[in-house]
C-alpha cells in the first residue's frame, strides 16, 4: 500500500564520538602493509647499520603520505545520507530500504555503510560498499524481513570512507530524521510521541530536534493480501455474491437516506427535512431504502494463547543450488498466532468490503485493546490495519465475558461476528463456551478456531514407552474435551471453522463467502 510507506528521513553525517573531528580517523590495511614493508629495509641494516635510515624515511613518507590523504578526505559535514523504504513493512513481507548518499567533495569516495536498523527488521545490520562521486547521488537497497508488528525508532546510518590513496579512512555517523511540520505527521506517529520508544537513545531524539526535524520511525503493519490467485478468486466470488444477494431497493422503509422529494399527503412528519424546506419554501421528504450492506465485526483474541508462535514459510524467490538449511533460513519466519489473526482480518476486511458489506475491528485481552465501528472504504481500511499493528499479546488469560459485553453493547443491530480465538483445555465448561451462547442470541457467530497439528500427532503415535504412553493419553484427553467442547457450539448455533495457522485467513474467508451465498445473514 503506498499511503502506508513510511516518511523518507534524511541527514548531514557527523563525527563519531567526541573526540571524532579530530580523532575519528584510521590507517586502512593498505597503510599498514607498507608500514610493514619498510621492515624489509631492516634486513641489510645488520651488515649497513646506514641502512636503518632508509626504514625510517620509508616510514615517515608513508605516514606523510596517509596526512596528505586524511586532510584531502571530506568533513562528514559534506556528506548527506537519506534512508527511504521503497514499500510499506509487513510483517514476513520483503522490504526495500533504500540508502541514498550524496558528497560534496571534489574527490571519488569509497564509502562502507552500515545501517543499524531496528532488531525486529534485521537481526545483523548488513554492511554495504559503494563508489560516491562527487555531488552524484549513489544509491544502496537491502532487503529486510519484518519479524514483529508495533512501531520501531530506527538507528543511525554509520558511515567509513576514504580517499584517492586509501590509506586512511574516517569514520562518521548520519541519523536522517524527518523534515517537515507536526501537523504533516501520520497520526500513529503523533499518538506514540510521548518518550523515547524502544531501541531509541535520548541523544536520536536530541539530534533530530536540533535538525529541525523528528526522528525517523517506522510502523510494521500485519501483511495485507493473500498471494496471487487466491486473492483475485476471493473478490471476484465476493462481487459475484454481492450482485446475486443485491436486495430490492424499496422507498418508504429503512432508515438508510437515499434522496428528498415534494412532501406528499400522508408522509410521517419526522421524515421532513426541515433544512430544505427553509430553502425552498415548501416542505420537502426524506426517502429512505432498505439498508443493503451488513456489519461484519472481526474479533481476534489478544489473551494468553495468542502469544503461541508458529513456523510459517513465507513467500520469497527459491534456488535450485539452496540447501535446506539454506532454505530454512531464508524462507521461515516465526510469528504468533496474534499475527496470524491480524493478517487473517485484513485479508477478510478487503474481501467483506468487496462485497459490500460494512467491517468492524475490536481486539481484547483482559480489555479492549483497539476497537473500530463499521465502516467501509480506504480510510477505514487504513485506520483498520494501523490499529492491528498495535495490537499485542497479554501474559493473562483473556476475559472473553468482557468483550462479549462490549461488543453487545457496540453492536445491537443483527450482524455477522468472525471470532478468531483459541479453546483453553479445561475440565469444567470453557468460559468461551458461555461467551458464544451469550453473543449468538442476536448475532451470527463464526467461531475460528486454531489448532495445533502436534498435539494430534502426540495423541496418534504409537507408545513405545511409559513416558510417551501417559503423553499419548494426555493428547488424547484434550482432544476429546475440545471435540465435546466444539459439539456443545455447534448445538447453540455457533458456526465452527476449525483450521492451522497458515490458512486462518483462507479458511476465515471462505466461511465468510459460504455465509452470504447462504444468506444466512
Amino acid at each position: 500500500m503506498q499511503t502506508l510507506i513510511p516518511e523518507s528521513a534524511s541527514a548531514k553525517a557527523r563525527p563519531t564520538g567526541r573526540t571524532g573531528r579530530w580523532a575519528g580517523f584510521g590507517l586502512t590495511a593498505r597503510a599498514l602493509l607498507l608500514l610493514v614493508a619498510g621492515f624489509a629495509w631492516a634486513v641489510p641494516a645488520f651488515w649497513f647499520p646506514r641502512m636503518i635510515w632508509f626504514v625510517l624515511g620509508w616510514d615517515v613518507l608513508v605516514l606523510v603520505l596517509a596526512g596528505v590523504d586524511a586532510w584531502m578526505l571530506p568533513a562528514p559535514r559534506q556528506i548527506e545520507v537519506t534512508r527511504t523504504f521503497l514499500e510499506s513493512p509487513e510483517i514476513g513481507e520483503a522490504v526495500r530500504i533504500e540508502l541514498a548518499l550524496t558528497q560534496e567533495s571534489d574527490v571519488v569516495l569509497d564509502v562502507t555503510i552500515v545501517d543499524d536498523l531496528h532488531p525486529s527488521l534485521v537481526a545483523t545490520p548488513l554492511e554495504q560498499r559503494v563508489q560516491a562521486f562527487p555531488r552524484d547521488a549513489v544509491m544502496a537497497v537491502q532487503t529486510v524481513f519484518p519479524r514483529e508488528r508495533g512501531d520501531f525508532a530506527m538507528g543511525r546510518v554509520y558511515l567509513r570512507y576514504r580517499g584517492v590513496m586509501k590509506l586512511v579512512e574516517r569514520w562518521a555517523a548520519a541519523e536522517p530524521v524527518v523534515v517537515g511540520p507536526q501537523g504533516s505527521l501520520p497520526a500513529h506517529v503523533r499518538e506514540s510521541g510521548h518518550g523515547a520508544p524502544h531501541g531509541v537513545h535520548v541523544s536520536t531524539q536530541e539530534s533530530a530536534a536540533a535538525n529541525g526535524g523528528r526522528a525517523q520511525r517506522v510502523r510494521v503493519y500485519p501483511a495485507s493480501e493473500q498471494s496471487g490467485e487466491d486473492a483475485e478468486f476471493y473478490l471476484m466470488r465476493a462481487r459475484q455474491i454481492e450482485q446475486q444477494k443485491r436486495r430490492l431497493r424499496l422507498r418508504g422503509i429503512g432508515r438508510e437516506f437515499e434522496s428528498l422529494r415534494d412532501y406528499q399527503k400522508g408522509d410521517e412528519l419526522r421524515n421532513v427535512s426541515w433544512t430544505a424546506t427553509a430553502r425552498r419554501g415548501y416542505l420537502i421528504t426524506r426517502q429512505f431504502t432498505v439498508e443493503r450492506s451488513q456489519q461484519v465485526w472481526i474479533v481476534l483474541d489478544a489473551g494468553r494463547l495468542s502469544r503461541t508462535a508458529f513456523e510459517l514459510k513465507r513467500g520469497g524467490k527459491q534456488f535450485v543450488a539452496e540447501t535446506d538449511v539454506e532454505q530454512n533460513a531464508a524462507h521461515l519466519l516465526t510469528v504468533t498466532q496474534l499475527d496470524q489473526a491480524a493478517t487473517a482480518a485484513v485479508m477478510l476486511a478487503q474481501v467483506v468490503q468487496s462485497s459490500g458489506d460494512k467491517f468492524a475491528l475490536m481486539t481484547y485481552g483482559r480489555a479492549v485493546q483497539q476497537a473500530l465501528p463499521p465502516g467501509a472504504g480506504p480510510l477505514h481500511m487504513r485506520m483498520l490495519i494501523d490499529l492491528l499493528s498495535q495490537s499485542k499479546s497479554e501474559a493473562a488469560e483473556a476475559d472473553h465475558l468482557y468483550a462479549v459485553a462490549r461488543l453487545k453493547n457496540m453492536q445491537r443491530r443483527r450482524g455477522l461476528i468472525v471470532w478468531i480465538t483459541e479453546m483453553s483445555d479445561s475440565v469444567g465448561r470453557p468460559e468461551l463456551v458461555a461467551a458464544a451462547a451469550e453473543l449468538v442470541r442476536r448475532h451470527l457467530v463464526v467461531l475460528v478456531l486454531l489448532k495445533h497439528p502436534e498435539l494430534d500427532a502426540l495423541a496418534a503415535k504409537k507408545p513405545s514407552t511409559q513416558e510417551e504412553m501417559y503423553e499419548s493419553a494426555a493428547a488424547q484427553e484434550m482432544l476429546e474435551r475440545r471435540r465435546e467442547t466444539m459439539a456443545q457450539l455447534r448445538r447453540q448455533g455457533v458456526l465452527i471453522v476449525e483450521t492451522g495457522a497458515g490458512e486462518v485467513g483462507v479458511n476465515a474467508i471462505s466461511k465468510y463467502l459460504e455465509v452470504k451465498a447462504e444468506g444466512l445473514l
